[in-house]
């Protein structure tokens, strides 16, 4: 576990074995499904793969259950991998639950994360180059795995991948990528990754995945006010690592 920041920085991932304790798993398990639950309600779409916002006000209403929830994301054996890998932070981002897509059309897809966010490719080059984004995902059943293409966290696409991850000349974004490897992970695993990451789920088993994002810069305060997914004052006073939580104020671009 020693040396997880220099595999980390060259591949872009790093898988640590039997983190958690089954009973750590069990007693948080229920907080998040019924979270999880929650959000399906009002969310659910048979192409969906996951669900986000889970600490929002909207899915997660019980103040014990938001603290339990809260001391999850901030405890010390998950921050202090967070801090060794984002020096400039970390703080919280979101959560999200990742599953299996009721429509059996829906087929896993390559892609990195910083494409959805609607700016130009070039504006991406930048992103990755300056802003750290991390996954933290912890399977609550075994999960058949994510493929990656170690390294391309740090670089962008070379002629194949970019034509396959946006289907340009008749390819699709789940062909096979030279050179991917899949890094399966079962309960009790922590699955560390960039977000700037190529890579693609699996859905060729039963997934509970949480994942928990760190970054290395602050959320925007109107984000916040406008999901309710940061805890309230009263809670924060119940956390470890309350840096995690600050905001800033302006919308500036990353």
């Amino acid at each position: 576990m020693e040396d997880f920041a220099e595999e980390f920085e060259k591949k872009g991932f790093y898988l640590f074995r039997n983190f958690f304790l089954q009973r750590e798993l069990d007693d948080f398990g229920e907080v998040l499904a019924k979270a999880n639950e929650e959000w399906q309600k009002t969310n659910f779409h048979p192409s969906y793969v996951n669900s986000s916002y889970l600490t929002s006000l909207k899915y997660c209403k019980d103040r014990d259950e938001r603290i339990r929830f809260f001391r999850w994301i901030s405890q010390k054996k998950l921050f202090s991998i967070a801090k060794k890998l984002i020096p400039t932070g970390p703080y919280f981002l979101n959560t999200q639950i990742f599953y299996n897509p009721k429509d059996n059309f829906k087929k896993p897809y390559w892609h990195r994360d910083v494409q959805y966010l609607g700016v130009s490719e070039e504006e991406q080059k930048k992103i990755i180059g300056k802003a750290s984004v991390l996954h933290f995902r912890i399977p609550f059943l075994d999960d058949p795995g994510l493929d990656f293409i170690p390294g391309s966290h740090s670089r962008w696409d070379t002629e194949e991948e970019r034509i396959v991850r946006l289907e340009l000349d008749g390819h699709g974004n789940g062909e096979e990528i030279y050179g991917s490897k899949k890094v399966p992970h079962t309960k009790r695993d922590l699955l560390v990754f960039s977000a700037h990451l190529l890579h693609r789920g699996d859905y060729s088993k039963e997934r509970f995945s949480l994942d928990i994002l760190y970054t290395g810069f602050k959320e925007n305060s109107e984000t916040v006010k406008s999901f309710q997914h940061f805890p309230e004052p009263d809670i924060i006073d119940c956390l470890e690592n309350q840096d995690l939580f600050a905001t800033k104020e302006t919308s500036d671009t990353i």
